[in-house]
């Protein structure tokens, strides 16, 4: 059974918070240590999903090669991409990060490829998001059977594809935006023209009335 706002079976979930001030101070770059310190207020390691749907207890649980959930809570929003690529390096672990600002969401993701090498990364944009419905970070019908290895490697691919049409989406409505903006300023302009017009014309008759 699924258990809490994620759509993730119970045996699964950790809920522990993570002590910021350690993690933080493990970032190297100064500015970003600073941005993270005001800008995240809580981080909490959610899930840990493995290829087991034994019941075990936590240290046993996390002690499992899988996939960690975290969800970080944030007071304003800041670069996502910034967010997973940091924290990738300072969990050093196949991850899915959850970015919650208000009712905003973004969600990124992390696979280590080996020793040395660039692993695989993919963020969201911030998008709205209804609070009453679960977060989906499994597809029960595409994941059945899978390895963990498997279930990351289709979120993966799920998120690139959520991260370009969320990108269309935002670029169409900056268009939109502006094509109703033009046209509101060129009814505007024809309006005020048409006002113009109909004051000299109005004008112009009470003139010739006069003459009569």
């Amino acid at each position: 059974m699924n258990e809490g706002k994620y759509n993730i079976p119970r045996q699964f979930k950790v809920d522990k918070g993570m002590p910021l001030e350690v993690l933080f101070d493990k970032i190297g770059n100064s500015k970003c240590r600073r941005i993270f310190e005001e800008e995240i207020e809580s981080i909490t390691w959610s899930y840990h999903i493995v290829d087991s749907m034994e019941r075990m207890d936590m240290m046993t649980l996390l002690r499992q090669k899988g996939i960690s959930v975290f969800e970080v809570q944030m007071r304003r929003k800041i670069s996502p991409e910034l967010m997973t690529e940091v924290f990738a390096g300072l969990l050093q672990r196949p991850i899915v990060m959850v970015y919650i600002c208000e009712d905003e969401l973004s969600m990124g993701t992390f696979i280590p490829v080996g020793e040395g090498k660039t692993g695989k990364y993919c963020t969201t944009e911030f998008y709205k998001f209804d609070t009453e419905r679960m977060i989906e970070i499994l597809d029960f019908e595409e994941d059945a059977g899978k390895s963990t290895e498997q279930i990351h490697a289709r979120i993966l691919a799920t998120l690139r594809l959520q991260k370009r049409i969320i990108m269309i989406e935002k670029a169409f409505e900056r268009i939109d935006k502006d094509d109703r903006k033009r046209e509101d300023e060129l009814n505007f302009e024809f309006s005020l023209e048409n006002l113009n017009k109909i004051r000299q014309d109005a004008d112009f008759i009470t003139e010739q009335l006069k003459v009569f």
